[in-house]
């Protein structure tokens, strides 16, 4: 090297200074040695001087020349400092050209993907890939933010070297690291590592970065339209690797990269959906260069429907497309008619195979970079016109049907009050419809004031949901200012854009005939309660004098002959006693429409009614047995009573002596069906379903009654919500009475009282010889008076 060759030139020199010295030295001993042996003083003092003189002037330059030989030396030391100095810096620069060099070629690779749109996905697996290279790291991660801001790995990418591993924001939740979220969402990066030290408020995170073997972690925030939408996590378990802020731009620039990668994806994802949704339109939809008269695109349905595949739609001559589409509309003159957007209705399409299709075409015209273009969205009408010929029947069916129902109509629309009317409408209250103000005003004015209250509230509850529908009765003032009733009923039909009702329609029905026909039946409603009081006070006190003196005539009668004609009268009398208990009974029913039910235990009522019979059963010799034990709750009034009763006193009418009566309670799941089986004749498969009928009894030999007693008993399981039948005796001769009664799941109430008016100890079918409260008491009064008439 230089340096060298130069020291080597110095200690040269210094060896021909020391020669020149012993030289001088030599020559000086040869000059003096003459003269000291002439012993010549003043030649040898001159000779002395000159040698001394000659040795100062060489020691002298000997020391300049090693002062300079010094000098010199301590310039190539420096030198040689700031030659290695060029040689490091130009190592360093040949790196960082190196390393430039290879950003750049990474980029330029990366950026090349986005020239051919092709798998997205894997473009960010390639991105995740070169900045896991470039931070010579062994895991990558790209993670996405929810909408509730929780992150989610989209991408990942991992050394073929390494195991599977979860970045340390999948194994720990991500609310562990509020430090590093906000610095996320402060868009700025976040480099940790054991040489990095950190603000105090970072150390629980780190420490929990650094206990998943993570050496360093680069955090990079990925943006989008300035929102960050998440982050590039790269993890290294090596502590020999670059990640580290001194990459910060490249790592920008890998962001933005990511960043337009996820855009390209969102659009591209938004761009398949638009084409699937333009392919799966029911509409035809044609993109058509109008310069060179040809079909562009075309959508799936238009080649499925029309019967084309795309290509031949694509190579279509001018005289096919004139086929196609009956003409080639963009050579018309309606662009400069219609402008750059117009609907022509009323055209055809001609399919492949020849099938013409009724349409309505929407086109729009367009010109981009300076080329003209229509898009025609081309709709089929023929269902379209098929429903309209339709509507347009059930419209005349339905205006045919409206005339034959005498209905008028009505439509009102919400948002102006407006009131619309059909003639027939006007003329049920004498108007005619061009005399009648089209408002809801007007209609207001016509209604009776008592009823204007009650109509407003009726229609506010169907307009806010609360009912169904509208449905009023309420008078209206006619042309003859007479308050005529009507009935209107109507629905909200059409709504706004702010779901608001918009549209009210309905019919009004003319109703003055029926509400006199209804006045006529609540009249004879009335006169036939009066005649049924009538009947069960007025008749009932005569029949139980006759019973009651017949009685007292049968205990004085001694002859066989009159015993036996008091008796006839005795049961002639009950029966007509029986008679009139039952219709008023049935009379009282049939004006019934519910009753209040209640909790009660079916076995309670059971032992009420049994107890009753007690002496007709020892009276024929009978055994009833209950076969069945237990509670039995039921959803029933008191009057269920009567049904037993009905059913037991008929077993034992029926039944011949010394026989025997079963009762059970079934559970059928959600009822109890209460049987009464007998052992009497049985009825037919015929006569059974007549036996609940009024005035259908089957066999009326040797049993004294109205009929009405188990037509009763359908009446009250109808009002109970329960039925009733009959079978026969599945163990031998006879019936088994039925009925079927509702389940209860709570309390039972011991209250067993009927809750209308019907006395539940006498009036059944076959219950002869019960004395009525009025019996009792009217016996009671004629056996005083006969015997004061015979004593």
């Amino acid at each position: 090297m230089i340096h060298e060759r130069t020291l080597k030139n110095v200690k040269i020199t210094s060896v021909v200074n020391t020669v020149l010295i012993l030289i001088i030295s030599i020559f000086g001993f040869v000059l003096v040695v003459p003269f000291v042996i002439s012993k010549d003083t003043n030649s040898l003092i001159v000779s002395l001087a000159l040698i001394i003189s000659t040795f100062t002037i060489i020691f002298y330059a000997s020391r300049q020349i090693e002062k300079k030989n010094t000098e010199l030396e301590m310039k190539i030391s420096e030198l040689d400092k700031m030659h290695k100095e060029l040689n490091e810096k130009h190592k360093g620069l040949e790196y960082l050209v190196s390393r430039n060099t290879k950003i750049e070629n990474m980029i330029s690779s990366l950026i090349s993907m986005f020239i051919k749109p092709g798998n997205i996905d894997g473009t960010l697996d390639e991105i995740l890939k070169k900045t896991a290279s470039f931070c010579n790291a062994e895991y990558c991660y790209l993670f996405l933010f929810k909408t509730n801001g929780d992150p989610y790995i989209s991408h990942s990418w991992k050394n073929e070297g390494k195991n599977e591993k979860k970045s340390v924001f999948e194994s720990t939740p991500y609310s562990k690291f509020p430090w590093l979220g906000k610095k996320i969402v402060q868009k700025q990066m976040i480099h940790i590592s054991k040489e990095e030290h950190l603000l105090p408020a970072a150390d629980r995170e780190r420490n929990i970065i650094l206990s998943d073997e993570i050496q360093s972690l680069m955090v990079v925030p990925v943006e989008s339209e300035s929102s960050c939408i998440g982050f590039i996590s790269i993890e290294s378990t090596s502590s020999k690797n670059d990640c580290d802020l001194d990459n910060i731009q490249t790592l920008k620039v890998l962001s933005e990269i990511m960043s337009t990668a996820l855009n390209h994806r969102s659009f591209l994802k938004d761009l398949g959906l638009f084409k699937d949704l333009i392919d799966r339109s029911n509409d035809f939809i044609f993109i058509i260069d109008i310069e060179k008269n040809r079909i562009l695109d075309a959508n799936e349905t238009a080649c499925k429907e029309l019967g084309y595949t795309i290509k031949e739609l694509t190579v279509m001559e001018e005289n096919g497309l004139s086929s196609l589409f009956e003409d080639t509309f963009w050579k018309s003159d309606l662009r400069d008619l219609a402008g750059d957007r117009y609907l022509q209705p009323g055209q055809t399409l001609t399919k492949k195979d020849g099938t013409k299709i009724p349409v309505e075409m929407n086109i729009t015209f367009v010109t981009h970079d300076h080329h003209n273009y229509a898009l025609a969205v081309v709709r089929g009408i023929a269902a379209r016109l098929d429903m309209e010929s339709r509507l347009a029947k059930t419209k005349q069916v339905m205006e045919l049907a409206m005339e034959g129902a005498d209905l008028g109509m009505w439509d009102w629309n919400l948002r102006t009050d407006e009131v619309m009317y059909n003639e027939r409408w006007a003329e049920m209250i004498g108007y005619d419809v061009n005399d009648i103000e089209k408002n809801i005003e007007s209609w207001k004015k016509l209604v009776h004031p008592d009823d204007q209250e009650l109509v407003e509230n009726i229609i506010n509850e169907h307009i806010n949901h609360i009912t169904p529908f509208f449905e009023a009765e309420f008078r209206m003032k006619n042309s003859k200012d007479r308050w005529q009733w009507i009935l209107a009923r109507g629905k909200i039909t059409e709504w706004d854009k702010n779901n608001e009702p918009f549209r009210f329609t309905g019919t009004t029905m003319d109703l003055d005939e029926r509400k006199k026909v209804e006045e006529e039946l609540r009249h004879s409603n009335e006169l036939k309660d009066l005649f049924t009081d009538i009947m069960r006070h007025d008749l009932l006190n005569p029949a139980g004098n006759i019973r009651g003196f017949s009685e007292v005539l049968y205990e004085l009668e001694e002859d066989p002959k009159k015993s036996k004609i008091i008796g006839s009268v005795q049961r002639n009398t009950n029966r007509l006693i029986d008679m009139i208990e039952t219709a008023a009974k049935f009379a009282k029913l049939e004006a019934t429409e519910e009753l209040e039910l209640k909790g009660i235990d079916i076995m309670a009522s059971l032992r009420n009614v049994i107890e009753q019979f007690e002496q007709q059963l020892h009276d024929k010799n009978m055994i009833l047995h209950v076969r069945a034990d237990g509670n039995y709750p039921a959803m029933l009034n008191p009057i269920v009573e009567e049904i037993f009763a009905n059913y037991i006193s008929n077993a034992i009418k029926y039944s011949p002596e010394k026989t025997e009566i079963n009762i059970d309670v079934i559970d059928q799941n959600y009822t109890w069906m209460v049987t009464v089986t007998d052992s009497g004749e049985g009825i037919s498969d015929d006569a059974k379903p007549l036996v609940f009928d009024r005035f259908k009894r089957v066999n009326k030999s040797g049993v004294k009654g109205t009929g009405l007693g188990l037509a009763i008993v359908k009446k009250i399981a109808e009002l109970l919500g329960g039925s009733v039948g009959v079978e026969d005796n599945p163990e031998g001769n006879g019936s088994m009475f039925w009925v079927k009664l509702r389940k209860y799941h709570g309390t039972t109430s011991d209250d067993t009282s009927p809750i209308i008016g019907i006395e539940t100890n006498i009036g059944t079918e076959t219950n002869i010889g019960t004395e009525t409260n009025i019996g009792t008491e009217t016996i009671q009064n004629i056996n005083t008076e006969m015997h004061s008439m015979l004593h």
